[in-house]
């Protein structure tokens, strides 16, 4: 999860990512948007990807494979926003080690 993470998703803000599910169905979404979320600091890291899919494929809300080079493979969980928006969002503990 290392890898997903804010500073990396906005160097690819704008490009394709592939999403599976458990069933192995695939579709790309575009990473539209990413901005940092009100807890992150020091302490924690905090951000939502808002990510824009096609008008004619309806992505219901769960946990997808996103996969993207810069990343990998990841498990997340995704929220639709609207019948093309999605979002998902990372809320987690900075690792104390320097």
């Amino acid at each position: 999860m290392k890898q997903y993470n804010y500073d990396n998703l906005c160097e690819i803000l704008g490009e394709k990512v592939m999403l599976k599910d458990d069933q192995g169905k695939e579709i790309e979404l575009t990473i539209a948007e990413v901005y940092k979320g009100t807890l992150d600091g020091d302490d924690w890291e905090a951000f939502s990807v808002i990510y824009h899919g096609r008008k004619d494929f309806f992505i219901s809300q769960g946990v997808y494979t996103f996969t993207h080079e810069k990343f990998g493979d990841k498990s997340l969980f995704l929220s639709p926003k609207s019948e093309t928006e999605y979002e998902t969002v990372v809320t987690r503990k900075r690792s104390s080690s320097a």
